[in-house]
């Protein structure tokens, strides 16, 4: 054999290869998620927020950048009935933005459960626990912002966020359909 067939069956296996691994790393089982226990649940004086759609998706977005440390930001949050997690996808330098749309559900706890209703992935149809696992794996998320792809969902530990002064939050009610939320912060008494 010449040179430039060997070159060439060097490279087929050279993208097999690499096709081969990029179907194993997409298609492999997530490890487990373990949920942090949340901080103790906190005590002190509680005001509470009445706020609107627009209101949380400004807020929820701070929080968001603020823990990704002005990284650019492959993530922002959408609040319209859903909650819609917007961000992008890159595979072999095509770069497909994703949108995974969610249902909130307000935990006794006062943290918000987002269990995911649909997705879009350009013009790819992937299934849900996939993409979260991408999401779970390309991104450097907040550790109060925990991906769990077995279970379709993401838990947003309201508790876990860090704020000034000793400041801690939960979710009392997230009604987007009538855009009414309602949020406690309970404010240290020492």
């Amino acid at each position: 054999m010449n040179k430039w067939k060997i070159a060439f069956f060097l490279l087929i296996l050279i993208l097999i290869g690499s096709a081969s691994a990029l179907v194993y790393w997409i298609t492999a089982p997530s490890e487990s998620v373990k949920v942090e226990p949340m901080k103790a649940n906190p005590t002190g004086n509680v005001l509470t927020v009445n706020a609107t759609k627009e209101d949380f998706q400004g807020i929820a977005n701070t929080f968001i950048e603020k823990a990704m440390d002005d990284k650019p930001l492959p993530l922002q949050l959408l609040v319209d009935d859903q909650i819609v997690l917007t961000s992008e996808l890159t595979i072999f330098s095509l770069t497909l933005p994703v949108k995974m749309y969610f249902e909130p559900f307000v935990e006794e706890d006062g943290n918000i459960r987002l269990e995911q209703s649909s997705l879009e992935v350009g013009q790819l149809q992937l299934p849900p626990e996939t993409v979260l696992k991408l999401l779970k794996d390309s991104i450097d998320l907040p550790p109060w912002m925990i991906v769990m792809p077995e279970e379709e969902q993401v838990l947003i530990q309201l508790a876990n966020i860090p704020m000034t002064s000793g400041f801690r939050v939960r979710a009392k009610e997230l009604n987007l359909v009538e855009d009414r939320i309602i949020l406690e912060i309970i404010i240290p008494s020492k």
